[in-house]
């Protein structure tokens, strides 16, 4: 990850959940401030019900009086003349039956009677007093709130009912007083815990009766304006209003009797938002433990996200086993170290120690980690700000470093090797080292880290082909090497197409059957048109570095088939074919289903087919390798184990191994100091694999004394040049065809 990348997703770490915690309280606060408005207008409705159930209780009242006096009108109504004269004591005595505190009679005049609970007889003029003229009118009705002149300090209520004889005239009007104090026991229930009031207003917005707990004095005259405004708007509304004491007041005005009256209720704003004030703080409390909780989440968050990031970094820049930084955390670090002015007087190296794995093999792998973790040790001694240094893998190591020439950094290599050896391990006299070194140039600060260690890794392995500790320079002959290997591989696939990659059959001989052809191993040629006949040295290592090897296996494979199909169809007596597959096409997913469909697309019998496998296959995993040979051998393959004995191959994997031919390395049998001992080695090889029912093949056999040893030992085929040497494959046909089943001596060849 590039530095601006970091910078950016660390900077996303941190506003990401910023925006989250912003989104979170200001969501929160959103849904706050939408409660407050729900709850606001809750506590209207609330206003609303309460004032509407006093209008109720009001209005039950009112309309119970009247429909009292209604009923007694009716009576009075169809008595006659003579009758209404007994009328006072009468009304006295319902009056006894009731809450009124006087009951009388007024005639159309307004000459009224009145006669209390005690039975005493008041006399008044009712004639200009609107609730009688209303009563007839026929309308029944109450009046306003008026001072009682007949007891101090009482205020009063008129009913007044009209009374009509049953032929409908009106011949009065029934009259009772109740005390205000009916009214206001209604207006005085608490309203919102006591905390509001309610009055009764006329439509001018003055009052006509008020709560014991409303203010003294008259309405505010802007508060009346505002009373008046919402009569003559309907007689209902709700509004804000300021009390003469300057304090906030909620209220709401509904219609109470005859569009006269007007319940007017009130509420101390600060007591409404009581109600949600303390949900308001318990919200606010839980956003801010939230917003705390959602701190200290994020903080832990980095911190975690810190140490797995330190972890990470460890575990994808340090190597595990020695401590040392990986060829990943390298490559980090050499991109800083480029950026110097002083390149040219500096190096880097690449090196690894020669029979590692024969050290693994014979003294434990333990031990080969130990001389690792040795070799780390000193590395990261040396560190400095002129030299860093990493594992690749397995032992192989990289470094750049400050040295101003190849004599100087070649002290520290025997320096490290003596380091090594003065460490007491186990199997020091076989560790040397092999180290190829690229000096720097001014240009190469923006070459790629991977191309400078490959320069290296070129000189690495001329040094590795020397004896003893090396080290070896890359030079104008590595880059001019390397220059034509590129050009190689650039035409190699062009080659491939044009057909100019050849089968050569090396022909195998059965010295156990009168020295008769058994077979032949198809080898490849490529005839360049340009540079005629190249040999496999000089490309198949090269095609063994990409996957144009397996192309080339495949290439060869599908010739050998055709090839062997047509000699079938012309007649030819079957004979076993062996052909090569690379390490890196036996790894290819569709290994055993290519080879087994080609097999099946040309028609091929069973048991003629060899794949030849060298012993480095063996290195990766054999329970995987043993699989593929026995799959392969369920569809008609027969398979070998070329070149063994050519590395550090344990013979104590030929038990496990279900190969059916093992081809004996040409080492065997060159010419050794103690060619007894030589004999008795290859002797008892052979020995052992006839034990292991695995037929032998002896190839780069090249005497007539060779090929006589052999048949002694029992070994099964020779091949090499003391028979033939590898021809095109029509010589081969020619061959096979000339010579039949006849018996051939190595010296007529």
């Amino acid at each position: 990850m590039s530095t601006t990348d970091g910078k950016t997703h660390r900077l996303m770490d941190t506003v990401l959940p910023l925006l989250l915690c912003l989104c979170f309280i200001a969501s929160s606060l959103l849904f706050l401030v939408q409660m407050i408005i729900k709850n606001q207008v809750e506590n209207i409705e609330y206003l609303y019900n309460a004032s509407d159930q006093k209008k109720t209780t009001i209005v039950k009242q009112v309309q119970g009086d009247l429909q009292t006096l209604e009923g007694l009108g009716i009576m009075l109504g169809g008595m006659d003349e003579s009758e209404r004269e007994r009328l006072l004591p009468i009304l006295r005595d319902i009056n006894n039956e009731n809450a009124f505190i006087r009951m009388g009679f007024a005639r159309l005049d307004g000459d009224a009677w009145f006669v209390d609970l005690n039975g005493k007889v008041y006399e008044r003029n009712l004639k200009d007093m609107e609730f009688f003229q209303k009563a007839l009118q026929g309308k029944n009705n109450i009046s306003d709130v008026f001072l009682d002149d007949l007891q101090e300090g009482q205020y009063i209520n008129y009913y007044g009912v009209g009374i009509k004889t049953p032929a409908g005239e009106t011949i009065g009007v029934l009259c009772a007083v109740h005390t205000a104090d009916v009214l206001r026991s209604i207006l005085d229930a608490p309203v919102l815990s006591g905390q509001g009031f309610s009055n009764i207003i006329s439509s001018s917005g003055d009052y006509i009766m008020r709560s014991i707990h409303a203010f003294p004095g008259d309405i505010l005259p802007e508060n009346k304006e505002a009373l008046r405004k919402a009569i003559e708007e309907g007689g209902t509304g709700s509004f804000e209003m300021t009390d003469k004491y300057g304090r906030e007041q909620v209220s709401v005005i509904v219609p109470l009797l005859e569009g006269r009256w007007y319940l007017h209720s009130m509420v101390p704003q600060n007591v409404l938002r009581a109600r949600y004030i303390e949900t308001t703080m318990g919200i606010m409390a839980i956003i801010v433990v939230a917003c705390c909780l959602f701190a200290l989440f994020i903080s832990r968050q980095r911190s975690m996200a810190a140490r797995a990031q330190k972890m990470l970094m460890d575990l994808a820049y340090n190597d595990r086993l020695t401590g040392l930084r990986n060829y990943d955390g390298f490559k980090v670090d050499a991109r800083q170290f480029l950026g110097r002015d002083d390149l040219p007087s500096c190096i880097l190296w690449y090196g690894d120690l020669k029979k590692f794995k024969f050290i693994n093999d014979i003294l434990g792998y333990e031990e080969g980690d130990k001389i690792l973790r040795i070799i780390s040790e000193y590395l990261v001694d040396k560190e400095s700000k002129d030299c860093i240094s990493c594992r690749v893998s397995a032992d192989n190591f990289a470094g750049i470093c400050r040295c101003e020439s190849q004599e100087l950094f070649m002290e520290q290599v025997l320096s490290l090797n003596q380091y090594i050896k003065d460490s007491g391990v186990e199997g020091q006299d076989f560790i040397e080292l092999s180290i190829g070194v690229y000096r720097l140039a001014p240009g190469d600060s923006e070459t790629s880290i991977d191309v400078l260690v490959n320069y290296a890794n070129m000189a690495h392995k001329i040094a590795k082909e020397r004896s003893g500790s090396s080290c070896a320079l890359y030079d104008d002959e590595i880059r001019q090497q390397q220059i034509e290997d590129s050009l190689m591989e650039a035409e190699a696939e062009k080659a491939l197409r044009a057909g100019e990659f050849k089968v050569y059959m090396q022909p195998k001989v059965n010295i156990q059957n009168h020295n008769r052809i058994a077979g032949a191993e198809a080898l490849v040629r490529w005839l360049s048109p340009s540079k005629g006949l190249i040999p496999p040295a000089s490309f198949i290592p090269l095609f063994e570095k990409s996957d144009r090897i397996v192309l080339l296996d495949r290439y060869m494979f599908e010739q050998t088939c055709g090839w062997f199909r047509r000699y079938l169809d012309e007649g030819g007596s079957p004979i076993s074919l062996a052909v090569n597959v690379s390490k890196v096409g036996l790894l290819q997913k569709d290994f055993i289903e290519y080879y087994a469909k080609t097999k099946q697309k040309y028609r091929l019998p069973d048991g003629y087919l060899e794949l030849e496998f060298t012993e480095g296959v063996l290195l990766n995993d054999t329970d995987l390798f043993s699989d593929i040979v026995r799959k392969l051998q369920s569809k008609g393959f027969i398979c070998s184990l070329d070149d063994f004995g050519s590395g550090y191959s344990s013979l104590n994997l030929l038990k496990n191994l279900p190969i059916d031919v093992l081809k004996l390395d040409i080492m065997f049998f060159h010419k050794s100091e103690d060619s007894e001992k030589e004999r008795i080695v290859v002797s008892n090889f052979i020995h052992m694999a006839k034990e292991l029912r695995i037929k032998t093949i002896a190839e780069g056999v090249e005497s007539v004394e060779n090929v006589d040893f052999l048949r002694s030992c029992g070994c099964d085929v020779v091949q090499g040049y003391a028979f033939f040497k590898p021809m095109p494959l029509e010589d081969f046909e020619h061959l096979v065809n000339e010579l039949g089943d006849r018996q051939l001596e190595p010296e007529n060849v």
